[in-house]
């Protein structure tokens, strides 16, 4: 640091502030400061500097998958937020293991993070004890039933009103054979709800509820053009699918195409999430809009105000959803 201080011409004090709390400092000072760092090659050891400073300026960050875009772009948009302030994202993934789950909030806390962001399925009882002794701040996602015995803050939505409203969506279109596609629901939380909630729509309107038009598979593109096939297969006559998934509903509008059967005219095809194909697909794809970008900022927001001692009075955030309708349902 004294090095970098010299070739920059400031103190000590101004090098310390550029790194911990850029905002501190003017634009003009901090762009001097990181050509003097870049030149050096000078990189801080935060682990000797969070021994006096108690700070790492690392938040850490937990999503199930990595393959999956979804995630993506809430990961982006906490990274933008953090980025301003001077912290960087420490990013793991889960999978939808809870001892993976358990393993890796352990190693991060080993590594000191400041905070902590955790996208998944609930939270194992021994991980939950490990946060609460960590003492940081964190925020859980995945869905809005997180917040019954949270860690300690929630950005979420519900699950179960969204797959309910497109399943109700389908029904208000004279649908009444409705299959629904979605993960295995024993490890999977957001899974169990978006079933749950298509049980719910079609019971409301006194529809049985049919177990041989349930399917948990596995998220792709082949997939969803399988389970179109067999849904077919097994009820002939039937009117749509809910695929809790974008991808598999693309998979199915292709097979669609291959099958020559006309959408919606003769099955109707909706998704969920409103991944960037679903605006591209033939016909364009009827889903459910998630805010994940929203998710990424609030928790971002919420995290910070923690680390800079505010007192946060909303500690559970619905972000709610939205219904796209398009021409495939």
């Amino acid at each position: 640091m004294i090095d970098v201080a010299r070739a920059a011409k400031v103190g000590l004090t101004t090098v310390s502030r550029v790194l911990n709390e850029p905002k501190s400092v003017s634009e003009e000072t901090r762009q001097r400061v990181m050509r003097a760092i870049a030149e050096i090659g000078y990189v801080p050891n935060l682990v000797a500097g969070s021994l006096a400073s108690r700070r790492t300026n690392v938040v850490a960050a937990m999503v199930p998958t990595i393959g999956n875009p979804v995630f993506s772009e809430t990961i982006e948009s906490m990274s933008d937020e953090f980025r301003e302030e001077g912290f960087h994202l420490l990013l793991g993934r889960t999978g939808e293991d809870e001892s993976e789950t358990e393993s890796l909030i352990s190693t991060f806390l080993a590594r000191r993070p400041d905070a902590l962001f955790i996208h998944g399925s609930k939270m194992p009882a021994a991980a939950h004890a490990m946060l609460q002794r960590a003492a940081i701040p964190v925020v859980e996602s995945g869905d809005l039933s997180r917040a019954e015995g949270a860690v300690d803050m929630v950005v979420a939505y519900s699950n179960f009103a969204a797959a309910k409203a497109m399943t109700s969506h389908l029904l208000s279109r004279g649908h009444r054979k409705i299959a629904f596609v979605g993960r295995e629901t024993r490890l999977n939380d957001r899974a169990q709800e978006r079933q749950r909630g298509y049980s719910a729509a079609l019971k409301e309107a006194r529809i049985p509820v049919r177990s041989e038009l349930i399917l948990d598979l596995m998220l792709g593109y082949q997939e969803g053009a399988q389970a179109l096939l067999h849904l077919r297969a097994v009820e002939p006559d039937l009117d749509a699918i809910f695929f809790a998934g974008d991808v598999w509903a693309a998979g199915a509008l292709y097979e669609c195409q291959r099958q020559g059967w006309r959408v919606p005219t003769d099955i109707a095809i909706a998704g969920f999430d409103d991944h960037i194909v679903a605006a591209q697909t033939v016909p364009p794809l009827t889903t459910v809009r998630v805010r994940r970008g929203e998710i990424g900022r609030r928790a971002a927001q919420l995290l910070l105000s923690r680390l800079r001692g505010d007192e946060v009075v909303e500690k559970i955030i619905n972000v709610g959803f939205e219904i796209i309708e398009r021409e495939s349902a």
